[in-house]
C-alpha cells in the first residue's frame, strides 16, 4: 500500500499517522476540555476521517496512542465505494482481497471494529451531503442545520452502540481501550456525535464549536481535492450552467437541478468564471466545518429535545444509571 504522509498539525490534539486524516483526541483541544465536574478524560475519545488506507504499521501506531476499538458511522455504499477506489489504485480487480488484508492487519494489532451506520444504505459523504442540501448552497448555515437534524433523528441506534462501549469502560487507564469514532471525513456524523456528547457532559457550546472547527485544519490538505470532485459532479455542473445564464435562481430550483444529476447537457465552456467562483465558494462552505454550523445544531437539539440529555434519553434511549455511568467514565473527578 502506498504510504501518504500527512502535513504536521498541532499536537495535541492531533496525531500524525500516515494514511489517515483528521486524527485527534477530542478531549485535548485547547489544553483539555473542561466541564463543571472536571476535565474530559483524555485517551478515550478519538475522532478521524475514514481508516481504510491504514496498513499493519499504521494500526500499530493507532494502538500505541491508545485506540482499541473503532466505530465506523459510514453507510454500506460509502464503504464499498472506498474499497473499490483503493483496489483500483492497487491494480486489483476485486476489492475483497484488499479488505481482508486490512481487517487482518487491524486484528493483528489488537484493534476491534464495529460498523454502526447512521444511514445504512445512504451515501452521506461530504460530496453527497452537498448535493442533498444544494438549496442551501449559500452563506447561511441553514443547510447544515437541516442536514444535522437528519443525522440526529436517525442516529439513535448507532450512537447507542458507541455510548454502551463508553459506559462499560474500565476506570483504570491501563485497562481502558480508547474509542475511535469516524465517518468519511470525520466531520458531520462524527461531529454531531461529539457535539451531543460534550454538550451532555457540560462543555460550553462555544468550546464544542471550536473543537468541531479543528476539522478544517485536519482536512485542509485534501480540501481542494474534495471541492474539485464536488465541482465536477453532474448536478453541480448543471447548477453552475444555470447560474451562468444570469437568471435569478431560487433555492428550490437550485436543489432540483443539483439533485437531478445525470449528464450535464451544457458545454463546460458555457459556465462563466463568475458562476465557477460562486460554485467553488459554496463547495468550500459545504465541505467546511464552521463554528456556526455546530452552534446551530446544538441550538436545534435544545429546541427539539430540551437539551443534549433530553436527546440521549428520548432518541438514544439512555436511562439515569447509564447517563451517570457516562459522566463517571468520561469526566476526571477532581479531588
Amino acid at each position: 500500500m502506498t504510504i501518504t504522509e500527512n502535513p504536521p498539525l498541532p499536537s495535541p490534539p492531533f496525531f500524525t499517522v500516515p494514511n489517515i486524516n483528521n486524527l485527534r483526541d477530542a478531549a485535548l483541544h485547547s489544553g483539555g476540555l473542561s466541564t463543571p465536574g472536571g476535565p474530559i478524560r483524555p485517551g478515550i475519545l478519538f475522532r478521524s476521517a475514514e481508516t481504510s488506507k491504514l496498513d499493519r504499521e499504521g494500526w500499530g501506531k493507532m494502538r500505541k496512542i491508545g485506540i482499541g476499538h473503532v466505530f465506523d458511522l459510514r453507510s454500506k455504499p460509502e464503504i464499498e465505494k472506498g474499497w473499490k477506489a483503493i483496489a483500483q489504485v492497487e491494480g486489483k480487480d476485486d476489492h475483497e482481497g484488499v479488505t481482508k488484508v486490512w481487517e487482518e492487519a487491524m486484528e493483528q494489532e489488537g484493534v476491534k471494529r464495529s460498523w454502526v451506520p447512521v444511514f445504512e444504505a445512504t451515501d452521506y459523504s461530504p460530496e453527497r451531503l452537498a448535493e442533498r442540501y444544494a438549496k442551501y448552497m449559500d452563506q447561511s448555515v441553514e443547510g447544515f442545520v437541516h442536514a444535522y437534524h437528519d443525522i440526529l433523528v436517525h442516529a439513535g441506534p448507532s450512537f447507542r452502540q458507541i455510548l454502551d462501549y463508553l459506559i462499560a469502560l474500565p476506570r483504570l487507564a491501563t485497562e481502558a481501550k480508547g474509542a475511535l469514532i469516524h465517518c468519511t471525513a470525520g466531520k458531520d456524523r462524527t461531529g454531531i456525535f461529539f457535539g451531543v456528547l460534550f454538550s451532555f457532559l457540560g462543555v460550553p457550546h462555544d468550546v464544542i464549536a471550536e473543537e468541531y472547527n479543528l476539522t478544517e485544519a485536519g482536512l485542509g490538505h485534501i480540501r481542494d481535492e474534495v471541492v474539485a470532485r464536488l465541482m465536477q459532479s453532474p448536478g453541480v455542473r448543471k447548477y453552475l450552467a444555470l447560474l451562468s445564464t444570469g437568471k435569478a435562481v431560487t433555492s428550490e430550483e437550485a436543489a432540483e437541478v443539483v439533485q437531478s444529476g445525470g449528464d450535464v447537457g451544457e458545454d463546460a465552456g458555457q459556465i462563466s468564471d463568475e458562476a465557477l467562483e460562486q460554485g467553488r465558494q459554496a463547495a468550500l462552505r459545504m465541505v467546511g466545518a464552521r463554528k456556526e454550523s455546530m452552534l446551530g445544531a446544538l441550538e436545534l437539539v435544545s429546541r427539539e429535545w430540551g437539551s443534549a440529555e433530553g436527546y440521549l434519553r428520548k432518541i438514544v434511549g439512555l436511562e439515569d444509571v447509564e447517563l451517570e455511568a457516562l459522566r463517571h467514565n468520561l469526566v476526571v473527578q477532581e479531588a
